[in-house]
């Protein structure tokens, strides 16, 4: 599973992979790039919501919506 966000510009939701990812994310409808802080939850749209609970939960500050990240080589083994 990816963390997901909404966009911004077109309101279409994209996933990021990289948890790690400390630049800008691009959209996956629009391709537009934005900085973190600008992107939107996907339920609530309060913008930059995301904070780290854990090493795999993503939490919005917001409306404690929870998204739980597990990359392709956790669910390999």
């Amino acid at each position: 599973m990816a963390v997901c966000w909404r966009c911004p510009v077109c309101s279409e939701v994209s996933c990021e992979e990289d948890v790690t990812l400390t630049g800008p994310v691009s959209c996956d409808h629009c391709d537009r790039p934005f900085p973190q802080k600008e992107t939107l939850c996907t339920v609530c749209d309060s913008p930059n919501p995301w904070a780290r609970r854990d090493s795999i939960h993503f939490l919005c500050r917001e409306c404690g919506t929870t998204q739980m990240f597990l990359s392709h080589r956790a669910q390999a083994s």
